[in-house]
C-alpha cells in the first residue's frame, strides 16, 4: 500500500488553502518621513544661523517705482565690511520706535543718500547721523535725524524718496549726501546687480525733467527678475538663502550655464529658442578645423584651457577686458568707398574678414586720396592711423563734455525739484558732499568716469547748489587736509570705520547745528 501523505501542518494559525499575504511597503509614509526629517534638518540650520548672526545680509527687494528698497521687518547682521546689527522696521527703516507722525516740538532732520550714509557697516549708535543728533539736540526742542539712505540709490531715486516717503516724516531739514560718479547714476542702463535697477532720469533741453521706470519694469520682466520675484518670501525669511546670495549673485554676472538655467525656469520657451539658435549656429565643419592632430596637440602641450565652448545664454560678446558689450552688426557699420579699394584694406579684409568691431573704428577715417602717390601703403597706412587715433580723440572729448553737460543739466533739475518740494513742505533742502575713499589719494589709480575726476564733480555741484542759493558742505576737502594715513583710517574698504563716522559728526555737527537753529528761530 502506499505510503500516506503527511499533512503539511499549519504555520502562525494559517488555514489550509489560504496564501499568506506578503508585508507591503508604504512608500507614500516614507516619502511622508523623509520630507518631515529634511523639514526638521532645515529648521535646525535655520535656528542655528539666526543664533549665530549667519545669513543676515539679504536686505533689499524690488520695487516698481524706485527699483529696490529695504525689506520690512528684517533682522540684520552685517559682516561684509565692518560690523552691525540692526532691525529694519515696518517702513524698512533702522531707528527703533520710529513714528511717521512726528512728536510735537521736534525739529526732525532726514538724511538722504546711499550706502556711505547707510553706514550699516557700524551699529546704529555710531553713525554720525545719531552722533550729530545727541549733538545738536537742545532743551528747547528735541533734535530727531531720520536715515533715508539706501545702497546704490541715485540723486533720481532720491527724489523719488523724497517726494513718496520722506516728506510724509514732516522733516525740518533734508540733507541730501553726494557720493563719487552720482552724477552718471541717473542715466545708467541695470545689470545683474539689483541695487544697480534704477529708473532713468533725464532732462533734454526744451523739454521738462523726464524719470522714466521703463527700465524697471523691463527688469522685473527679465529671467533674473523673474527668479528674485519668485523666491522673494525665501529671500527676506531664510538665512540659508542669505549665505548663498552673494554665490548667486556672482553667478548671475558670471555663469552662462547658471543664466541658461534661471532662463529655462522663468522664460522656458524664449530660452530653448535661443538655445536651439545658438546651436544651429554652430557649422560642424568650422568645428572640426579646430580640432585637427596638429593644433590638438599643441593645445595639450600649450595650454590648459578649452578652446571651444557653446555658449547657450546668446546676448552679448566679451570684450578684451573681460566686460560685455552689445555687438555692433555689420549692417550698421558704414566704411568708406576708398578704404575698401585700398590695397592695404583689400589684403587685410581677406585675410580677416574685418570684423565690424573693427571696421566700425575706421568709419569716418580720412580719405587715402588726400596722401601723396609717392607715399607707400605702409606709410599711408600709418599716417590713415595716426590721423583716425587723433580725430577719436577730439570726437571723444567733444561727446564727452555734451554728455556731462546733459548729465548736470539733469542733476540741476533733479536738485531743483528737490528744493521745490521741501519748500512746499515748510522744509529746507542741504547738499553735503560725502567723504570718498576712492578719490582720496591722487596717486593710487583710478577709474574716473570720462576723466571727470571727483574735485571737478564738486566743482559741478557747487556751482549748481550757489546758483539755486541751497546750503551746500565739502566733506571731501576736509577729508583730504588731514594727513594720508590718517584720512585713510576713516574707511574700512570703502565705506566709514567708526573713525570715520566720527570724523564726519566732527566736521558737520556745525553746519547742521546753524542750519537747525535758523530754522527753529522762524
Amino acid at each position: 500500500m502506499p505510503t500516506a501523505l503527511k499533512s503539511k501542518p499549519v504555520i502562525n494559525n494559517e488555514r489550509e488553502g489560504e496564501s499568506v499575504e506578503k508585508p507591503r511597503h508604504n512608500y507614500f509614509s516614507l516619502a511622508l518621513k523623509i520630507v518631515g526629517w529634511q523639514l526638521v534638518a532645515v529648521l535646525v540650520v535655520e535656528s542655528t544661523l539666526a543664533l549665530a548672526g549667519l545669513g543676515e545680509e539679504e536686505i533689499f527687494k524690488l520695487d516698481p517705482t524706485f527699483g529696490f528698497v529695504h525689506m520690512n521687518n528684517k533682522h540684520i547682521t552685517w559682516r561684509s565690511e565692518g560690523y552691525s546689527k540692526s532691525y529694519f522696521g515696518a517702513d524698512g527703516m533702522r531707528e527703533p520706535g520710529l513714528t511717521i507722525k512726528k512728536p510735537a516740538n521736534t525739529f526732525r532732520v532726514a538724511l538722504l543718500g546711499d550706502s556711505m550714509v547707510e553706514s550699516l557697516q557700524v551699529s546704529i549708535d555710531e553713525t554720525f547721523g545719531r552722533q550729530i543728533e545727541r549733538k545738536v539736540t537742545n532743551t528747547e526742542k528735541p533734535v530727531q535725524v531720520l536715515n533715508f539712505a539706501t545702497s546704490g540709490y541715485s540723486t533720481a531715486q532720491e527724489y523719488l524718496q523724497l517726494k513718496r516717503k520722506v516728506l510724509n516724516y514732516d522733516p525740518n531739514l533734508v540733507v541730501v549726501f553726494y557720493n563719487h560718479r552720482d552724477l552718471f547714476e541717473n542715466w545708467a542702463p541695470p545689470d545683474q546687480t539689483l541695487t544697480n535697477v534704477r529708473p532713468y532720469a533725464l532732462h533734454l533741453p526744451g523739454q521738462p525733467l523726464t524719470i522714466d521706470s521703463s527700465s524697471v519694469t523691463q527688469w522685473s520682466k527679465s529671467p533674473r527678475g523673474k527668479f528674485l520675484n519668485s523666491i522673494e518670501w525665501l529671500r527676506e525669511h531664510s538665512r540659508i538663502w542669505g549665505l548663498i546670495a552673494a554665490w548667486e549673485t556672482q553667478a548671475s554676472f558670471h555663469d552662462p550655464v547658471y543664466r541658461t538655467v534661471v532662463g529655462f525656469l522663468t522664460q522656458p520657451v524664449k530660452t530653448v529658442k535661443a538655445a536651439a539658435k545658438s546651436l544651429s549656429a554652430i557649422k560642424p565643419d568650422e568645428v572640426l578645423a579646430q580640432y585637427t592632430p596638429k593644433r590638438l596637440w599643441k593645445a595639450f602641450i600649450g595650454s590648459n584651457n578649452s578652446s571651444f565652448k557653446i555658449k547657450f545664454y546668446d546676448h552679448a560678446s566679451v570684450s578684451k577686458d573681460g566686460k560685455e558689450k552689445e555687438p555692433i552688426k555689420a549692417s550698421e557699420v558704414s566704411i568708406p568707398k576708398d578704404v575698401q579699394k585700398s590695397p592695404v584694406m583689400a589684403d587685410k579684409a581677406k585675410a580677416t574678414k574685418i570684423d565690424p568691431v573693427i571696421a566700425s573704428g575706421i568709419m569716418q577715417a580720412p580719405s587715402l586720396q588726400t596722401f601723396p602717390k609717392a607715399i607707400n601703403e605702409a606709410t599711408a597706412a600709418k599716417a590713415l592711423a595716426d590721423a583716425k587715433a587723433d580725430a577719436d580723440i577730439k570726437a571723444n572729448n567733444a561727446g564727452q563734455d555734451n554728455y556731462i553737460k546733459l548729465m548736470s543739466r539733469t542733476l540741476d533739475s533733479l536738485l531743483y525739484e528737490m528744493d521745490t518740494a521741501c519748500k512746499a513742505k515748510g522744509a529746507r533742502l542741504a547738499i553735503v558732499i560725502a567723504p570718498s575713499r576712492l578719490a582720496l589719494d591722487a596717486t593710487e589709480v583710478r577709474e574716473d568716469m570720462m576723466n571727470l575726476t571727483y574735485d571737478k564733480e564738486i566743482g559741478i555741484i557747487k556751482k549748481l547748489t550757489e546758483r539755486r542759493e541751497i546750503p551746500f558742505y565739502n566733506l571731501q576737502e576736509k577729508l583730504e587736509a588731514q594727513p594720508k594715513k590718517e584720512a585713510r583710517q576713516n574707511f574700512y574698504a570703502m565705506h566709514l570705520t567708526p573713525q570715520g563716522h566720527a570724523f564726519v559728526t566732527a566736521e558737520l555737527t556745525e553746519f547742521i547745528s546753524k542750519l537747525t537753529n535758523s530754522e527753529i528761530k522762524k
